[in-house]
């Protein structure tokens, strides 16, 4: 008699779990317990219709982690109506929420390039140096085109000495001379003159 091969015993199939309704997701954005919050913020994520109210509490959502999550799924929407939304927080007071909106704008290659005319022209200089932080990472063909131009023409050193800072990562010798005018035109700004003659030599090699 052969042996007879016996099969292991079969593991019971469970159903996936059901997804949580939009509708409770968005409830769970006002939970007290910000680990809730968090978790409903990423559920979102393939959510188009949670988009006003995750854009409503960017600024309002004290809790970092919490911010970040939110911002997270909104960026991975990259629409215009999201880049909108989010340019505003470039002015805002609260350095930590600027700083994370910038990084999320930074990751939206789709939208946000039709946005930087009007954040270069920006009236307040604040807008315009976290406008170079965004073109410091993004992900698109005229991002140092349009560093290079707030190094020539911006009339605030704060916003050329980040955009130089901004384009150095990626800067060749071509740019020693639009880095040297700058320098030029703001000649008792010491920050700028010494962020100009520490990249200098990296651009075109050491004085002789």
């Amino acid at each position: 008699m052969g042996l007879v091969r016996k099969q292991a015993p079969q593991e019971p199939v469970t159903a996936p779990p059901e997804q949580e309704p939009v509708a409770a997701l968005i409830a769970r954005l006002g939970d007290a317990d910000p680990d809730q919050r968090r978790e409903a913020a990423l559920d979102l994520v393939g959510a188009p219709e949670a988009i006003p109210e995750l854009l409503a509490r960017v600024g309002a959502e004290p809790v970092p982690r919490v911010r970040d999550a939110i911002l997270t799924t909104l960026a991975a929407h990259d629409t215009d109506v999201v880049a909108g939304g989010l340019a505003i927080h470039l002015a805002s007071d609260e350095a930590g929420l600027r700083t994370a909106v910038a990084e999320a704008l930074a990751t939206m290659p789709l939208s946000v390039p039709d946005l930087v005319p009007s954040l270069m022209a920006a009236p307040d200089h604040d807008v315009r140096v976290m406008t170079a932080m965004v073109l410091a990472d993004l992900a698109h063909p005229e991002a140092k085109t349009w560093l290079v131009r707030m190094i020539a023409e911006d009339p605030h050193p704060n916003v050329v000495t980040a955009a130089i800072d901004a384009l150095l990562p990626a800067a060749g010798p071509e740019h020693a001379p639009v880095l040297e005018a700058a320098a030029a035109r703001f000649p008792d700004d010491p920050f700028l003159s010494f962020t100009v003659r520490a990249a200098l030599p990296r651009l075109t090699g050491p004085a002789l």
